[in-house]
């Protein structure tokens, strides 16, 4: 049995990552995460919004994905998402502004679709920023 798997994480309008990695850990859209190993049984689930990790030469390594699909078999995992980032991707000062923004919109929301479009993108900012370690992003 090989000792890594193939991730490969892409969007509509680009490739984000692909790489050799040795474990790969994923949010789901209603069963938390799911943690891949070389030899993992296949199946296809419902990615939801979140981090995802792999490790990479011994080192975790991170990104985010917004919604998609994932099929997973012994040696490959593809993620289709709808958005992706890897770190180097993420504009702190962006997502820091978007973050504000939505902290706005969520005290002036007046109707329970407004609340609930505020807080996805509060929950989107806060990833984007938990991803690049920046302190706003900890504790979400």
């Amino acid at each position: 049995m090989s000792q890594s798997i193939k991730l490969e994480v892409v969007t509509p309008e680009r490739p984000v990552f692909s790489a050799e990695v040795s474990e790969v850990q994923f949010p789901t859209a209603s069963r938390g995460y799911y943690g891949i190993l070389p030899g993992h049984t296949p199946l296809m689930t419902e990615v939801g919004d979140g981090l995802l990790y792999y490790i990479r030469d011994g080192q975790k390594h991170w990104l985010t994905v917004f919604g998609g699909f994932a099929e997973v078999g012994p040696d490959r995992v593809t993620i289709l998402a709808r958005e992706s980032e890897t770190v180097d991707m993420i504009d702190l000062e962006r997502a820091e502004a978007s973050r504000q923004r939505a902290l706005k919109l969520l005290k002036e929301a007046q109707t329970e679709h407004d609340l609930a479009t505020a807080q996805a993108k509060l929950d989107a900012s806060l990833i984007r920023l938990q991803a690049a370690g920046h302190p706003a992003g900890h504790g979400f």
